[in-house]
């Protein structure tokens, strides 16, 4: 059976609600502080109170509970690999918790396992509530206002908000294309079941024609952007024009002295 329909992570979603009408730099400011306060914290009372937040917050941007469960199943992979190498090499000298013979789960090891994996869900999270509440342009325009400073020690700042742009508009491009790479599989008779080797060896062999067909959309793009003249050095014209007023100052100070509160209490 063909599977079909966009993955979360990059999929924009004009819908009216509260953190769509807010200026990108207002979320950014919160959001880089998590990141920041998550790689310091070692409490799992800060991740799961953050990642609550957030949950609450892909819900109310219109992002249904089925539809963020299915979109999440991706990521459980991620948090499988992760968990089984704490797992298996973080154990230490710690408290044996599981004793099975060969196989054994130390102390030590179950929460590391627990910690990471949780910091990598709640990473995750985040992309998918700044993708789907702001527009790629949006993105890139607030990216560029931050770091317009770095522009006097000339760093290519254009550039970059250029190549944050097509980064995030080409995750849902990749995925239709390895939709429709792995429909074409199917017709010709490929079967992506059986165990878990199988599935992935199948699903390997269609790495390598979307990894073809993404070099030959970034060529086309190159030439396209050649072709109409993009200097980066260039003065540059402003299709959406940003507006920092005092609902993204409030957001931003209120939701920010929350999460640095949060951190102080869970020290």
């Amino acid at each position: 059976m063909f599977q079909t329909g966009p993955i979360l992570l990059g999929q924009y979603r004009p819908v009216d609600t509260f953190l769509h009408h807010l200026d990108a730099r207002a979320k950014m400011l919160p959001i880089t502080l998590v990141l920041v306060l998550g790689l310091l914290t070692e409490s799992f009372a800060f991740y799961i109170v953050i990642l609550a937040a957030l949950v609450l917050g892909l819900l109310l941007s219109g992002v249904g509970s089925r539809q963020l469960l299915s979109n999440s199943k991706p990521i459980i992979w991620l948090v499988v690999v992760t968990a089984a190498y704490h797992l298996v090499f973080s154990g230490g000298e710690s408290r044996l918790v599981v004793d099975w013979g060969w196989f054994h789960i130390r102390e030590a090891a179950l929460i590391k396992a627990s910690f990471f994996s949780l910091r990598l869900v709640l990473f995750v999270a985040i992309a998918f509530l700044i993708t789907l509440t702001s527009s790629p342009s949006e993105l890139a325009e607030a990216f560029t206002r931050i770091l317009a400073p770095l522009r006097r020690v000339r760093i290519p700042v254009q550039d970059l908000s250029l190549i944050l742009f097509m980064a995030i508009r080409f995750i849902p491009v990749l995925y239709e294309e390895f939709e429709a790479i792995r429909n074409a599989q199917i017709i010709r008779g490929v079967r992506f079941t059986g165990s878990v080797i199988t599935r992935i060896r199948r699903t390997l062999g269609i790495i390598i024609p979307v990894f073809v067909a993404a070099l030959q959309r970034a060529d086309d793009l190159a030439l396209a952007i050649e072709a109409r003249g993009y200097r980066s050095d260039g003065d540059r014209t402003i299709y959406s024009h940003l507006r920092f007023g005092a609902r993204e100052w409030a957001f931003g100070l209120g939701t920010s002295l929350a999460i640095a509160g949060l951190f102080y209490l869970t020290v």
